[in-house]
């Protein structure tokens, strides 16, 4: 009896520690001040440089410094800098939402926006973005995956980069603000990515992108790989690319939401605690 009450008690012990290691939802609105982590609310990022961002205003404003998130497989973090985030439980459903002023986006390859993840190689991301190939300035969403990667081991299907644009949104170089609400939506195994430009309408940007197995023990992309990726993370992020232009493209945040459905694993818990507990009493 004995034995049944302590593992009722560490079923709700784990119920409880997991609530607490990383929440369902995030809510930052910038209310800080200086060029610190502390003062943007995030948990962390990567390859922080308090030179390439600033809060003040009611705003987390950052520039597009060289640098992206490719090149450096399965060794993060890549080169992109002041790649922000909060982590956020890893629900079945999660929706990201930021509002975003954008100016002097003006170079090839850079851009800046949102994103969900675990780090620097298995991501979507959700972007304004520089792309001549795009017609000037252009929506973009972006999911890499190292885990599909054809090399790795075991062989991925080799859809490890996986893009689709909006293109021709503004005309390069950039004549005026643009103001943009960018949001992605996870659904179980597939994100999709959405963008409102100047008040206009949401529109999908391509189709919904995979997201199998993401974050999940023991099979971390829903391939097999042999890597764990870290737990699940939203945030912010402005890259600069390789572009020679010492004129960076700012990219100035005024929120960023993340809104989470708890894993229903929990509920299960939650059965397996009451049998456990019934069982104890039936057995007085």
């Amino acid at each position: 009896m004995r034995k049944l009450a302590a593992l009722s008690a560490m079923a709700v012990a784990c119920i409880a520690g997991n609530a607490l290691a990383r929440p369902a939802n995030v809510s930052l609105d910038f209310n800080g001040s200086g060029n610190t982590l502390a003062a943007t609310g995030f948990d962390g990022a990567y390859n922080l440089n308090t030179s390439g961002f600033n809060v003040g205003g009611g705003r987390l404003t950052v520039t597009g410094l060289p640098g992206d998130t490719f090149g450096n497989y399965e060794n993060d973090p890549d080169s992109a800098q002041n790649f922000f985030f909060a982590n956020i439980d890893n629900s079945p459903q999660i929706t990201v939402e930021a509002n975003v002023r954008v100016s002097g986006l003006n170079s090839n390859f850079e851009g800046g926006g949102i994103w969900l993840g675990t780090d620097t190689d298995h991501y979507i991301r959700l972007s304004l973005f520089n792309n001549s190939f795009e017609g000037g300035i252009a929506v973009e969403a972006l999911r890499e995956n190292e885990d599909r990667w054809g090399g790795a081991t075991p062989p991925g299907p080799g859809d490890d980069i996986v893009g689709r644009a909006i293109p021709n949104i503004a005309t390069s170089p950039q004549a005026s603000d643009i103001d943009a609400v960018l949001r992605l939506v996870r659904s179980g195994s597939t994100v999709q990515a959405f963008a409102s430009i100047n008040g206009g309408a949401f529109q999908q940007v391509g189709g919904a992108f995979t997201f199998t197995g993401f974050g999940s023990p023991g099979d971390p992309q829903g391939n097999g790989s042999n890597t764990q990726e870290g737990g699940l993370k939203v945030g912010v992020y402005a890259l600069g690319g390789n572009s020679p232009d010492t004129t960076d493209a700012i990219f100035a945040f005024d929120s960023l939401t993340a809104v989470g459905t708890p894993e229903p694993a929990s509920l299960s818990l939650l059965g397996v605690a009451g049998v456990l507990a019934f069982r104890r009493q039936r057995a007085r």
